[in-house]
């Protein structure tokens, strides 16, 4: 999956999508593309984790985005929770279970190593 960030004010970004996306704490570019590496619903807010443009791992709501390709890789599962996050969707070390997914989130060691593997790999092979 691919995502075209949007030209965006944030201070007028709807309240619920608000609270993920802190003005000053957003970092991509209006018009960059971003590749998705996975995705997760989390209070009803559709969030995509993206390489930012501190070359970070950032989860960032949808709202923030235009998708410009859809396709997911073939090796992505996908998760539902009766807790939050209510779904998941990614590689195995992101949406095996809750604590796959929070371990990612709290940018644990070993989960960051798979996650940057993973986006080596994506530069390996852009037709992917």
């Amino acid at each position: 999956m691919r995502v075209l960030a949007r030209q965006l004010d944030l201070m007028t970004c709807p309240p619920a999508v608000a609270r993920f996306a802190t003005p000053g704490q957003v970092f991509v570019t209006a018009g960059q593309l971003y590749d998705v590496f996975a995705l997760a619903v989390f209070e009803g807010q559709p969030l995509l984790q993206v390489v930012d443009d501190l070359r970070s791992p950032a989860w960032l709501p949808s709202w923030l985005f235009d998708v410009v390709d859809p396709g997911l890789p073939s090796d992505w599962i996908g998760n539902v929770f009766r807790e939050e996050p209510s779904f998941v969707a990614g590689p195995d070390f992101v949406a095996r279970d809750q604590a796959a997914y929070r371990r990612m989130v709290e940018l644990e060691a070993h989960e960051v190593d798979l996650f940057w593997k993973r986006v080596d790999a994506s530069i390996e092979r852009p037709e992917e």
